[in-house]
């Protein structure tokens, strides 16, 4: 193993995270260059997907290790990966700062650190650290949201090209959602709490191009009822939106069904395809859980599923309707989930995901069938799952152990078990022959020896 950084030198989430993804339907296999990049949360298509076959499938602190770079705190945000750059969000908080740094890919030491100073007490979770959500890069600019301190945008050598002060951000639980990056546009699901919104700027400027009052009481008591378990003790407690059981930490994703595209992201009681180009609402289904964490997923066929947290109904609709489509084109409707955090990998109609206590599940995409359960090496996790070309599936555990298996709809099908022995709530990162680990000590990257 090469030597560790120390923090000098060297420059998730997931009880709430959930997450920045962009999908493309009908995208089962990604360009080769596409693998050797994970550009925002979700990877390259917003899937969990990656293009890359040569990643390493066991490894340990002596072992398949490239690098170690120490971190000054925990984070829950995974990085992302760009030629020769390594960008990750990261909390400073003795400057009571949140800051974006950037390592050198090949050898984990510190290329630059930007960020922004925010005095103001800002609400969260013990384990949800500022600089949750990750940041987006396009290999021109990188793009960080942190809350209450902004929206913020830099080149690849650290210049800011522009910060948006979009107001508080308050939730007793804090924030999750990840900006995406689509076309000439950055957008983010600004929330949860007292002032919820989805944006989309300009990525050149910065300057607004659509917002859309996205969450609404009005909207969500619509979609309420029996099937959601009753659960409205959200709408009915004393008190302010930020300290209520319900919101959404979710980051959309973006598809295509028939030529058209989808904004998608799922909210409270709901989820909601938007025109990504203008903000126009197109659909809603109803029958969503009053917490939203994962991001929603998608499969070839154009079925969304979408898995409510803490007990939260779980769904699946079909996408490109119009209006109100719940008794239409909602194919599922389970009242009652595991409770997931971390969002899951479809891969041939199955859906692979884990509940926060361990417990990995294969579901049927069509029917919400469960096909197989079995629980993972390492105990709970808030982490999505990671899928490699081959099949390989990642899956981070809070303990530092990542579980590997392999994709099948018969059984559970273990590779490995990597400990690391640092905990952890981020998600494993694949580009071209390396894996990024965040722990709550260090970034880690994985790869085969030279000449292996």
């Amino acid at each position: 193993m090469r030597r560790a950084l120390s923090s000098a030198a060297a420059a998730a989430f997931l009880w709430f995270v959930g997450p920045l993804v962009v999908g493309s339907l009908g995208a089962g296999v990604l360009p080769a260059a596409e693998g050797e990049r994970w550009p925002q949360w979700r990877g390259p298509d917003g899937s969990g997907r990656t293009a890359a076959t040569d990643v390493v499938s066991e490894w340990g602190p002596e072992r398949n290790v490239n690098w170690r770079a120490e971190l000054p705190e925990a984070g829950n945000s995974t990085p992302v990966v760009w030629g020769d750059r390594v960008f990750l969000t990261q909390p400073l908080s003795e400057k009571n700062q949140r800051a974006l740094l950037c390592l050198d890919r090949a050898t984990g030491a510190e290329r630059w650190r930007r960020g922004v100073t925010y005095e103001q007490p800002e609400s969260t979770h013990k384990t949800n650290p500022y600089a949750s959500a990750s940041p987006a890069t396009d290999g021109e600019r990188v793009v960080a949201w942190f809350g209450s301190a902004g929206l913020l945008c830099w080149d690849m050598e650290g210049n800011e090209l522009w910060r948006r002060d979009l107001g508080e951000q308050r939730h007793m639980w804090g924030y999750g959602s990840s900006p995406i990056l689509h076309g000439d546009l950055c957008i983010l699901n600004f929330g949860p709490g007292d002032r919820e919104f989805l944006l989309a700027v300009d990525k050149t400027t910065g300057e607004t191009v659509w917002q859309v009052d996205a969450l609404d009481d009005e909207a969500e008591r619509a979609l309420s009822g029996p099937e959601n378990d009753g659960n409205s003790r959200d709408f009915e407690a004393d008190g302010p939106r930020r300290d209520r059981l319900r919101g959404s930490w979710s980051t959309p994703i973006v598809i295509t069904v028939d030529g058209r595209e989808e904004l998608v992201v799922t909210l409270p009681r709901r989820v909601s395809a938007f025109d990504p180009a203008t903000g126009e609402r197109l659909w809603t289904c109803g029958g969503f859980g009053p917490l939203a964490y994962a991001s929603p997923m998608a499969s070839d066929d154009g079925i969304v599923v979408a898995l409510g947290g803490y007990g939260g109904a779980c769904l699946a609709v079909r996408a490109g309707g119009s209006g109100d489509v719940t008794e239409t084109r909602r194919l599922w409707h389970q009242p009652r989930g595991a409770g997931y955090l971390g969002t899951g990998a479809v891969v041939d109609g199955a859906v692979y995901v884990c509940d926060m206590g361990g417990v990995l599940r294969c579901l049927d995409v069509q029917t919400g069938e469960e096909l197989w359960k079995a629980r993972v090496a390492g105990g709970g996790t808030w982490s999505s799952v990671t899928q490699t070309a081959d099949g390989r599936m990642f899956l981070l555990t809070k303990s530092g152990t990542t579980a590997v298996f392999r994709a099948n709809r018969e059984e559970y099908e273990p590779i490995a078990a990597n400990d690391l022995d640092e905990s952890t709530n981020a998600s494993v990162v694949a580009a071209g022959d390396d894996l990024f680990v965040r722990t709550d000590d260090a970034l880690w990257s994985v790869g085969a020896p030279a000449g292996n």
